[in-house]
């Protein structure tokens, strides 16, 4: 079954894989080494099995209401010999599927986080694509105590959707000592920078983040 438009129906065969396992197309989908054993719904993205958790995909509102209908797919439906296929249309990787499955054992586990930042970005997408709540919010926390960049703040806000984090970011620049480069300049984008200079440049002494709040042109940022 592809899933780019249509949805997936209630798998019927117990696939056994550990949480967040994968193996490639054509593989034995079954590992011979697992934490835990799970009934777990199985998806392919480009040439590779994905084994989830099916408590867990239950936790999805995307997912949840597709998989309690009777009307969509069949017994088989995301068993390791018929994966729920996620095609080239939901412009889903392989790494990305990787790197929300990590996130999964990283909380189910509570391991130690081990993800770059743009890992966990990427399991962000997911997360909310497919409106897993709790993780998404797990996410995030971790986003927003791990980027502490100004510059990334805003360019991860823009890429996520975290439209909360602008202003706090550009405010901070606003009490930078060094002046900005070309390059800096590009990553805020021309609008940006414009009033960044303009608050910068005014004829007052330096002033704390939450002053420059007050004054930031939020309308155009």
């Amino acid at each position: 079954m592809s899933l780019a438009n249509s949805r997936p129906e209630t798998p019927g065969p117990r696939s056994v894989l550990k949480v967040g396992g994968e193996a490639n197309v054509g593989e034995d989908a079954t590992y011979d080494t697992v934490s835990f054993i799970e009934p777990t719904i199985v998806f392919q993205v480009q040439n590779a099995l994905f084994g989830v958790p099916r408590s867990q995909v239950l936790k999805s509102g995307f997912f949840r209401g597709m998989m309690e209908s009777p009307h969509l797919g069949d017994s088989k439906e995301g068993s390791a010999e018929h994966p729920i296929v996620l095609d080239e249309r939901t412009k889903i990787t392989r790494g990305d599927m990787k790197n929300f499955c990590a996130v999964l054992d990283i909380r189910a586990c509570e391991s130690a986080p081990t993800l770059s930042v743009a890992d966990w970005a990427s399991a962000y997408r997911l997360a909310k694509m497919w409106e897993f709540e709790h993780v998404r919010e797990y996410i995030y926390k971790h986003l927003d105590v791990s980027i502490t960049d100004p510059f990334e703040r805003i360019e991860y806000a823009d890429a996520l959707g975290f439209s909360q984090w602008v202003a706090p970011a550009l405010c901070n620049l606003c009490t930078r000592d060094a002046a900005f480069t070309a390059a800096e300049g590009g990553r805020l984008g021309l609008v940006r920078f414009a009033e960044l200079c303009r608050l910068r440049e005014m004829n007052r002494p330096k002033y704390n983040t939450t002053q420059y709040d007050g004054w930031l042109n939020k309308a155009i940022i």
